[in-house]
């Protein structure tokens, strides 16, 4: 009865992590906000696959 207990646990367990799976990507819709006369630069994947924070950085003609 013990180990059938400890199965049901672990399958649930197992479940639960698999739906949060897709909860460690990086978030690519993210929006930042940035002051005035920046631009949110989202985040990228590079040719590798690892991803670059978004940013801001500043609009064009306007850096100071």
């Amino acid at each position: 009865m013990k180990k059938s207990l400890i199965a049901v646990l672990v399958l649930v367990s197992a479940a639960f992590a698999c739906m949060g799976c897709k909860s460690w990507a990086p978030s690519t819709t993210e929006q930042g906000k940035c002051s005035v006369d920046r631009q949110w630069v989202p985040p990228k994947q590079d040719a590798d696959g690892n991803w670059k924070e978004g940013y801001c950085e500043w609009m064009p003609g306007k850096a100071g």
